[in-house]
């Protein structure tokens, strides 16, 4: 009986991996991790923080490569611009530019509409139900991630966010 269920949750998680795999993004759509990205910045700057491909590297838990090949296709699409540091030339700032705030901005209400759309959909408690599984599972696999890898993790990591019950 264990192993059915396991088997039914294994293809359930796989319909989003292949609903994933399926979807292509078109030119001036954000990826999920590009939105997390230019998210991050625009919460930086907010929060008066230095924004550097360190910074925010360790702010996302995240290599410097990585931050630094998507900083360049932002660069390239006129979202994001590296601003040399006037104290010191060996420094790069970022900073996301109005066209990158307007992309985001589209973006987040265009996710809104899908997230509130789901709500509707699944009703409210459902809702409620799902967030609150999506909180458990995603600190069993932080735990389990933890129990079989390397302890070269990020601190904030295992902070439970998703697991907050919703309030209004």
């Amino acid at each position: 009986m264990k192993e059915e269920v396991a088997k039914k949750l294994m293809e359930a998680i796989g319909q989003f991996r292949r609903m994933k795999r399926g979807h292509k993004h078109n030119p001036g759509e954000l990826k999920p991790s590009d939105m997390m990205m230019l998210t991050k910045m625009v919460e930086m700057k907010a929060a008066g923080e230095e924004m550097s491909v360190s910074n925010l590297s360790a702010a996302m838990c995240v290599s410097k490569p990585f931050v630094t090949n998507a900083l360049n296709a932002f660069v390239e699409a006129g979202i994001v611009e590296r601003i040399a540091d006037a104290s010191d030339r060996r420094m790069v700032m970022l900073s996301v530019t109005p066209k990158g705030e307007a992309l985001i901005e589209k973006s987040w209400k265009e996710f809104m509409a899908a997230i509130n759309g789901l709500v509707e959909h699944l009703g409210e408690e459902k809702s409620i139900l799902l967030t609150e599984l999506m909180g458990e599972t995603y600190n069993f696999l932080i735990g389990f991630h933890s129990a079989n890898h390397s302890a070269h993790e990020c601190e904030d990591m295992a902070e439970d966010k998703m697991g907050e019950k919703l309030e209004d």
